[in-house]
């Protein structure tokens, strides 16, 4: 068998090499920005830019676009506009789940924190800063279940009904505020999938009970659970012990304590493991010691100057040592109210002297000290208050500040937040001092000095707290009157503060998110008032937020703003 012959066709062009040299005298060689230089050197050029700028090359080619979203020049950029390595607004040691992490460039990952994705950070804290995000409403699930044989359930106040509203990382627990027989709170997760804690195992005989405040440990937790304490309007409490990565797994009740007598209701509670502080309608300031693996009762303090309500702030300063800040409504002649703050020392040493007897720490008077094996104990208080009128004469500087401080006092208090560095005092409904507040002032109008104060405005105070020391010279803490916040266009329903941001919710539904350092806001929800046989009627509701979300209650609906989008 014969060869096969070739085809007569002509043979294709030989393929053009893609070289430069002296064998292609033709050729021509066209330098660009792009292909003349390194990558380090196109990203010390782009580290010049602004983020504006960078966003705008991503559109240039695709090399570009590449080199632009580099991590590293997105950290210095998210560094020198926001000035912090992290989100605002996290609260205690809890791990966020769903964090976005990155894989860097190779030979640029030095340090830990280039494993963040700071363009994503960016992203996210300019949406807060623009009030842009995303919607998500559900029910509220906390639906009271039939009542036992022979109980009538008579129907609550809808305006002073309300959601418990807590963030533990991408999970949401909620609890009603509405009296049944089978008090439960509701855990909602990431996928909105909903899981029930009860505190009872059978519905109550006796008569329906409450819920009145829910309490997150923020301790680092030892085994990856979170323990959250619940309030009941028995006086009693319920430490539950949940995995937050499995949810669904039936949580176990870690301590329970029951009142031996009668104790008033319980509307504010904070919890950092050994240490559990809660707040009664009276004002009796409980401080519970959990170390020993069941609940005692420590000390009782009760103050005859400070009202509800009031905010809680626990920290740990050593492994021994507790700071708690509480900032409460203070009332001021003839009949209105301001706003005040007090720093107490918990110390868990047995050798405690127990509680200071300065003249700054008048505010709390002891009322009760349990056993000598308790351990937690107020070692010094500290108070100061926005409003207070000196004794004797005053000169005319001391005259001009009562002036300010007595145009700013207020008829009805809605809310006070504190996070340790701020105070935040909302008014209530019903008419202010002032006659000229019916004036709406200038939504840019922060000038410390003005006496114009509109009902709907958020007065804003610093709280210093300079370090205790026993010298004659040392500085005595202050709560200065910065600003007045305007913005919303109705009373403040509730606040919530954290991290240096404000979250405020008024009872037309309108939210706004404050930057307390700068002074801006940004309006995440409008109005949304709902007419009711013709006549206006507002809503109350509740407000929680993290690094991420809000999270809203009001008219038996829960809304999740997400701001990582």
């Amino acid at each position: 068998m014969s060869k096969r012959s070739l085809s007569p066709a002509q043979l294709p062009p030989a393929k053009r090499l893609h070289v430069f040299g002296s064998s292609r005298p033709h050729a021509i060689h066209i330098l660009s920005f792009e292909n003349s230089l390194y990558d380090e050197l196109i990203l010390c050029i782009f580290s010049y830019l602004s983020w504006f700028d960078l966003c705008t090359t991503q559109a240039t080619s695709r090399n570009w676009a590449r080199l632009a979203a580099d991590n590293e020049l997105w950290r210095e950029q998210y560094l020198k506009v926001y000035g912090r390595t992290r989100l605002r607004g996290a609260k205690g040691f809890f791990a966020r789940l769903g964090d976005r992490d990155i894989k860097p460039l190779p030979g640029r990952a030095i340090r830990a924190e280039l494993h963040k994705d700071w363009k994503w950070m960016f992203r996210i804290s300019s949406n807060w800063r623009n009030g842009r995000c995303s919607v998500e409403e559900c029910l509220d699930h906390s639906v009271d279940p039939p009542a036992p044989e022979g109980h009538v359930t008579t129907p609550s106040n809808r305006n002073e009904d309300h959601t418990h509203i807590i963030l533990a990382g991408a999970l949401i627990i909620t609890a009603s505020s509405k009296p049944t027989h089978l008090p439960k709170m509701i855990i909602t997760t990431q996928s909105n999938q909903h899981h029930t804690i009860s505190c009872y195992e059978k519905p109550l005989q006796d008569g329906p009970a409450s819920i009145t405040a829910l309490a997150l440990d923020q301790s680092p937790p030892p085994s990856g659970l979170l323990s959250i304490s619940c309030f009941l309007s028995t006086g009693e409490f319920f430490v539950f012990e949940f995995n937050p990565s499995s949810p669904s797994h039936l949580p176990t009740r870690k301590y329970t304590y029951q009142p031996s007598r009668r104790n008033f209701h319980t509307f504010q509670a904070v919890y950092y493991h050994p240490l559990l502080v809660t707040v009664s309608d009276i004002f009796s300031l409980s401080i519970f010691d959990l170390s020993s693996g069941n609940v005692r009762l420590a000390q009782t303090l009760t103050s005859f100057t400070s009202y509800p309500p009031a905010s809680l702030v626990l920290s740990a300063s050593s492994s021994i040592l507790f700071k708690l800040v509480v900032a409460y409504s203070i009332p001021v002649y003839p009949r209105h109210w301001s706003v005040g703050a007090t720093e107490l020392m918990i110390s868990k040493r047995s050798e405690s002297s127990g509680l200071g007897t300065s003249s700054s720490s008048s505010s709390f008077r002891e009322d009760y000290r349990g056993s000598q094996t308790s351990t937690m104990v107020v070692i010094t208080t500290r108070t100061i208050r926005a409003f207070d009128v000196p004794s004797g004469f005053v000169d005319q500087a001391s005259l001009r500040t009562m002036r300010e401080q007595w145009g700013r006092k207020l008829l009805n208090v809605a809310d006070t937040q504190t996070d340790g560095k701020w105070v935040i005092i909302a008014p209530g409904p019903g008419h202010h001092l002032n006659t000229r507040s019916n004036i709406s002032p200038s939504p840019s109008s922060t000038s410390p000095s003005s006496s114009l104060h509109s009902p709907t405005g958020l007065q804003l105070y610093r709280l210093v707290l300079p370090a205790q020391s026993s010298s004659v010279s040392a500085s005595p803490p202050k709560l200065n009157f910065v600003r007045t916040l305007h913005g919303h266009t109705s009373p403040v329903s509730s606040l919530a503060l954290a991290d240096g941001r404000c979250v405020s919710l008024g009872l037309n539904g309108n939210i706004r998110v404050w930057d307390l350092e700068a002074g801006t806001s940004a309006e995440v929800a409008p109005a949304d008032e709902t007419m009711m046989d013709g006549i206006l009627r507002p809503e109350k509701g509740s407000v929680s937020f993290d690094e991420r979300r809000i999270v809203t209650a009001r008219s038996g609906k829960v809304v999740i703003r997400r701001f990582d989008i």
